[in-house]
């Protein structure tokens, strides 16, 4: 028998699955990204786009993850494509600018303190 978080992850992917660790696909030219927010965008997912390149935008959700004592709102982009990016708000303005770096987790901590 499996084990319920390799269950959860192997049975369908892009599913989110309430308390699995996402899988992140990095080496090579590709790295991963995850985000920290103040609060789950209205449309459930955060979007982000290469940097000078809105149009070509892609999303990720964004999920309650356990982070120290409590639970915050994260993004994980589990592969990404080394390079610079711009993290965009619900409207499409960019609110941060990151750089991911191939075989790396890149960690971005966007809340307010």
């Amino acid at each position: 028998m499996t084990s319920p978080r390799r269950e959860a992850s192997g049975s369908a992917p892009g599913r989110y699955v309430p308390g699995a660790s996402p899988l992140l696909d990095i080496g090579g030219e590709v790295g991963a990204l995850v985000v920290y927010l103040d609060r789950r965008p209205a449309s459930g997912e955060l979007e982000a786009c290469p940097a000078d390149r809105p149009a070509d935008r892609f999303h990720t959700g964004v999920h309650l993850r356990a982070v120290g004592p409590g639970e915050v709102p994260v993004a994980v982009f589990p592969e990404v494509a080394g390079g610079a990016y711009d993290l965009l708000d619900d409207g499409g303005t960019p609110v941060a600018r990151v750089r991911v770096t191939g075989g790396q987790v890149r960690e971005v901590d966007l809340r307010r303190r």
